[in-house]
């Protein structure tokens, strides 16, 4: 071989290398996690990973966590698309934060987080913010999650602040013990500068928190909407649920359907003129006051509704007719 094919020869394989360098560290579609577990392990089924953070850094975006057993796995801020599923056979996954941290979801608008049979107990500590948190846009799914305690002034369950477009559904789930004095939700809808909130809860018991429900449109000039459907606000100290904006911030629409709403301090209230709240098929009682509309808010029944045996039942701002 001469001179000039030895070098063409080296220099088609190098070009051959260049394509087949080794990613620096590969990862999975999936990864467990089990309470005797390991970090340093591969997060497989018959070595798991011992924290929800471990096993993070296995998966790629769009990955799934999947939890073999119920058990404590630590907190985790998410920033790509995820699945964690801990509808294991050995119970729902339960997250006690000890005081040491919560979920942070900051996630991309083309991201959607998944989370589903886990239980966030904060152990009787107080957590500024919430439980779990979502400060970014993209979509956020619950499913058979719940969320109890934050007993501390101002403290929430889940706190949705989004910073962009972004949607939150939650289906069979509770919220329970949040705030402490004044102030703490078990769920706060609250968008930041420049985010937008589009909101469906089904089957989902809110009870014993400061706040039930709370969409506040007040940082924000996109818009909150919101549909809450066959579920049970009950037993809390303030509003079962609320609606409130100030002038010149976010619209609020707000559905309330086959709904029971009883032994709050409110059953229903909406506060500000850029706030409309329908309810419809559902029962407001046992409240100290029923339902309520103020500073121009509208609250607006489709005469299918129960408001009775509340101390105050108050009333509805208007009517809405089916079309």
């Amino acid at each position: 071989m001469n001179a000039h094919a030895k070098w063409l020869t080296a220099l088609i394989l190098v070009i051959i290398c260049s394509f087949h360098v080794a990613p620096a560290s590969a990862q999975t579609l999936r990864a467990w996690v089990a309470p005797g577990g390991n970090d340093a392990n591969g997060c497989t089924v018959s070595a798991p990973c011992q924290t929800f953070q471990g096993a993070d850094q296995k998966v790629g975006s769009g990955g799934e966590i999947i939890c073999l057993t119920g058990g404590s796995y630590g907190p985790l801020t998410i920033t790509k698309s995820l699945t964690i599923d801990c509808e294991a056979p050995g119970g729902n996954a339960v997250y006690g934060t000890g005081g040491q941290g919560s979920f942070y979801i900051v996630t991309a608008a083309t991201d959607r987080v998944i989370l589903r049979g886990l239980g966030f107990d904060s152990a009787d500590r107080e957590l500024s913010g919430g439980l779990l948190t979502f400060a970014g846009s993209g979509t956020l799914v619950l499913d058979h999650v719940k969320i109890n305690g934050n007993n501390g002034n101002g403290a929430h369950g889940i706190v949705f602040k989004p910073n962009g477009a972004a949607r939150l559904i939650v289906s069979d789930s509770i919220f329970t013990g949040a705030g402490e004095g004044a102030s703490g939700a078990g769920l706060l809808v609250q968008p930041a500068s420049g985010g937008s909130a589009q909101v469906m809860l089904e089957r989902v018991r809110v009870e014993a928190n400061i706040f039930g429900i709370a969409a506040d449109g007040s940082s924000s000039t996109a818009g909150i909407n919101m549909t809450i459907a066959d579920s049970v606000i009950a037993s809390n100290v303030n509003d079962g649920i609320v609606a409130t904006t100030t002038s010149g911030h976010a619209p609020i629409g707000v559905m309330v359907k086959n709904t029971k709403s009883a032994n709050n301090g409110y059953g229903i209230r909406a506060i500000g003129s850029n706030v409309t709240v329908r309810v419809d098929g559902s029962t407001i009682t046992g409240n100290g006051t029923g339902v309520a509309a103020v500073s121009g808010g509208a609250l607006l029944s489709t005469h299918t509704n129960i408001v009775e045996a509340n101390a105050n039942n108050g009333a509805f701002s208007g009517s809405l007719a089916f079309k």
